[in-house]
């Protein structure tokens, strides 16, 4: 026999199931955009700091070559070498971090071709040939190697904007699943409430209104229920209960 207790505990049961599957769910998904964030904010601080020691290793550099050009001397002092050591390990370790970064190639590119136009500069005692180098030939390679560091700091894939755009988007998933389990959660209440309604409530009422009116106003009971449960049960010992009473009236 299905009786409704059965019934109401399997009811609860399914609420409970899904709403321990919507708190899991729920915890899985935030710890992923958490570890998103993180990962989000790591990267983003990271490759702030491989552009901000590059642009400082590339303005040793600079002011060596400013210098030389300066003095009309005939090579860099040793503060331009120190700037390539630093410049090409930051540029290395963020391209093993990135190898298929477009924009650290550019950079590496760059700085080649600025290293190419500085071995071309010729020594020479003539301080307007220098000159024209510089403003020709370096100046250029500079700020084109100088631009490319930059790119790279705002290019799409290292953009804040970017990557607040990709953790919204993880806010988007970790919600869609909530509201579906919400969804569910509803659907299951509303059912439940119709079988308590339909199973419990209203047989019920017919077996209080049809007792209620042959207690007082001797209507003959007449209370059929097609479930066979606890309250079929109680309807057929009423039943009974007033036979027994017409036999020994």
């Amino acid at each position: 026999m299905k009786t409704i207790r059965k019934k109401i505990s399997i009811g609860f049961i399914a609420l409970l199931v899904v709403l321990v599957c919507a708190v899991v769910i729920n915890v899985s998904e935030l710890n992923r955009m958490r570890n998103n964030a993180e990962h989000i904010i790591a990267e983003s601080t990271q490759s702030t700091e491989y552009a901000g020691r590059m642009l400082d290793a590339l303005q040793k550099q600079n002011s060596a070559v400013l210098n030389m050009v300066t003095f009309n001397s005939e090579s860099p002092s040793e503060g331009f070498g120190d700037g390539i050591v630093e410049f090409n390990a930051v540029l290395l370790e963020a391209m093993d971090k990135a190898p298929e970064s477009t924009a650290l190639k550019n950079i590496y590119e760059a700085n080649i071709h600025y290293h190419n136009i500085i071995d071309q500069h010729s020594p020479t005692n003539n301080e307007a040939a220098d000159k024209e180098w510089f403003m020709n030939s370096y100046i250029d390679a500079y700020y084109n190697l100088d631009s490319a560091i930059k790119s790279y700091l705002t290019s799409p894939k290292n953009s804040v904007a970017m990557r607040v755009s990709n953790l919204e988007s993880d806010v988007y998933k970790t919600i869609t699943p909530s509201v579906l389990t919400l969804l569910v959660a509803v659907l299951i209440l509303l059912l439940f409430y119709f079988f308590i309604d339909t199973y419990y409530t209203k047989p019920v009422k017919r077996i209080s209104r049809s007792l209620d009116a042959y207690v007082k106003n001797k209507v003959p009971y007449q209370v059929k229920l097609d479930e066979h449960n606890e309250l079929s049960q109680l309807n057929d010992d009423i039943v009974e209960l007033i036979n027994n009473l017409k036999k020994h009236q």
